[in-house]
């Protein structure tokens, strides 16, 4: 069965055909995960990309016995470690689902079988990538130039729907600060 939201997203990207969504979609595996499975341990080469049909996925770091969010994965979003999927080298962040989650995984073996079955396809993962990339320096640029609280707003104002859905503490080391901090410019805010 070929998921909508995956043909929907593909199509944003591509101009492929209806035959060439077949041939993709025969290398994309579906899978239900529970809330809580670590998909990729820090330290383990990623072998599998993800396309988030329904529910979160984390991709956070461990320094010093603690959790540090670096990103949020929700439906319609391509998720994975694609440094450790692209260089064959061991993860440094680790991957879990925060919610049960509805999937479809490609590994890196379907994944090259695919680029040579449908050439057109090396096109549309530059695009996944290039969206990634910009996303990435978006959020690196902020954490260097925005206060903690312009951050936080920018969290609001881009992807509001992770606000109710993420633990507070988990929000709060993705915008590089402490819950208590967290707390204060929630408050702040809506004295506003």
């Amino acid at each position: 069965m070929i998921d909508q939201n995956i043909i929907n997203s593909i199509k944003l990207l591509t101009s492929f055909t209806d035959e060439e969504l077949g041939i993709v979609m025969k290398y994309f595996v579906p899978k239900n995960i529970k809330k809580k499975t670590i998909l990729l341990e820090a330290g383990i080469t990623a072998k599998e990309i993800y396309f988030v049909i329904s529910g979160c996925i984390r991709l956070f770091y461990t320094k010093d016995g603690k959790d540090i969010s670096a990103y949020f994965f929700t439906e319609k979003m391509f998720a994975g470690a694609y440094d450790s999927f692209i260089s064959k080298k061991p993860s440094r962040h680790s991957i879990e689902t925060l919610e049960d989650c509805q999937i479809l995984t490609i590994s890196d073996k379907a994944s090259q079988e695919l680029y040579t079955e449908l050439p057109k396809m090396n096109e549309f993962v530059r695009k996944v990538l290039e969206e990634r990339f910009v996303s990435l320096h978006e959020l690196y640029t902020s954490q260097i130039l925005d206060t903690p609280e312009e951050r936080y707003v920018n969290l609001l104002n881009n992807r509001p729907d992770l606000i109710n859905r993420i633990p507070q503490h988990q929000i709060a080391t993705f915008l590089g600060i402490t819950p208590v901090s967290l707390s204060r410019i929630r408050n702040r805010i809506l004295k506003k």
